[in-house]
């Protein structure tokens, strides 16, 4: 399947660089190998991404009592991430593609066209991370933290196939407003359009009153002499198979017993912020999303994060500029019926940015936390280090 998906990818990349026979190839770190311009009837930019992560348990969040207790304490080294990216445009520079290869695991993560003349007005059509959470639609290799906290699995709607408009109004005012808004497959990514139930809707409105807004990344690396501010509204809702997503696809929350042709009903909703300024950072998110079906009691769900971060440097100058401090906390109420549970997350983390994003060392510490629907408290902590690269 890898071999596969490879071959597939590199037929693509040839066709498209070939459309452009006087274009030259350019290198940068993190921003890979380019091969045309806007100017070349087409254009293909390549570019790979690997983590390597040591971690001293816990390899999973722990979420349910059991994994407290019979959890995997096993210190381990691994690639946590491997990935090839392509992308460019074809006839036009607003007509653009895009995929992203897993190449660890052997499957698309990404693919798809984009159709992007107009500032008010564009169009998407592929798979990709919907434009619904800040913290998700963030890549894994722009993170402050060394991952995304424990609410993330929870309320994510992560890939669809799926087909999407976007746009941006009175840019750099303080009426400057951005949307998104779609539908998806609802049955998570690597699934087809069919199954029972009803397609995924979502939609997405965000304010960025100071006018430039808050970009698709964490950690203020460019040191905004301006303040920049993003506030933020989402919806989903979705009926079918799955009641909750991830990178492998759809799945079940905890608690929720699925059975065949079962159609579930997900409604769901979020705010978030995000705020930088001076080598200071800060981002948070609020959700709320509630889970049924006819044949069970239905799932609720409350969480929230807050997570900052600062480069010291800003405030005194014998610490070096390459060094981040960062922190938050995470916490979700889930219930079902007469059962209910709190979990909580604190973690700190100390980034060294050799190149930006594109190579940058991670180290955090991860307290967790269980109030369990048997009234007992868990508890336990986590290390992990990681090398994150781009080229």
């Amino acid at each position: 399947m890898f071999q596969k998906g490879l071959n597939q990818k590199l037929v693509c990349l040839s066709i498209a660089a070939g459309f452009s026979t006087a274009a030259s190839a350019e290198y940068a770190l993190g921003d890979g190998l380019q091969y045309g311009s806007d100017s070349d009837w087409a254009s293909v930019n390549v570019s790979t991404r690997f983590q390597m992560r040591y971690v001293s348990d816990f390899d999973d969040e722990p979420l349910e009592a059991d994994d407290f207790i019979n959890g995997d304490d096993t210190k381990k080294f691994s690639f946590n991430r491997s990935r090839i990216k392509a992308d460019g445009h074809i006839y036009k520079p607003w007509l653009k593609y895009f995929t992203q290869f897993e190449l660890g695991d052997g499957f698309f993560l990404d693919y798809g066209i984009a159709i992007e003349k107009y500032d008010w007005l564009n169009v998407k059509v592929g798979q990709w991370k919907l434009e619904y959470s800040r913290e998700r639609v963030i890549s894994s290799g722009k993170q402050q933290m060394l991952d995304r906290s424990i609410i993330n699995r929870m309320f994510t709607i992560d890939r669809h196939n799926a087909a999407s408009v976007y746009g941006r109004f009175n840019e750099d005012t303080l009426a400057d407003i951005s949307y998104w808004a779609g539908v998806g497959s609802g049955n998570g990514r690597g699934n087809g359009l069919s199954g029972d139930g009803k397609p995924l809707y979502f939609g997405r409105i965000q304010w960025n009153p100071l006018g430039g807004g808050v970009d698709w990344t964490a950690s203020d690396l460019e040191g905004h002499d301006e303040p920049a501010l993003s506030i933020a509204y989402s919806r989903s809702v979705s009926e079918g198979a799955f009641t909750r997503f991830s990178s492998s696809g759809g799945g079940q929350l905890d608690w929720w017993r699925a059975e065949d042709d079962q159609v579930n009903h997900i409604r769901q909703f979020n705010y978030d912020v995000a705020f930088m300024y001076k080598g200071f950072s800060a981002q948070a998110e609020y959700h709320e999303k509630r889970v049924t079906t006819d044949t069970q009691p239905g799932i609720s769900l409350r969480g929230y994060y807050v997570q900052g971060g600062y480069f010291l440097h800003n405030a005194f100058d014998w610490i070096p500029k390459q060094l981040e401090i960062a922190g938050r906390y995470a916490t979700y109420d889930q219930s079902k019926g007469y059962s209910a549970k709190k979990n909580e997350e604190q973690a700190v983390a100390l980034n060294w940015f050799f190149a930006g994003h594109d190579s940058k060392i991670t180290l955090d510490y991860t307290r967790f936390d269980l109030n369990a629907e048997t009234k007992r408290e868990y508890d336990d902590d986590r290390v992990r280090l990681q090398y994150d690269v781009s080229f």
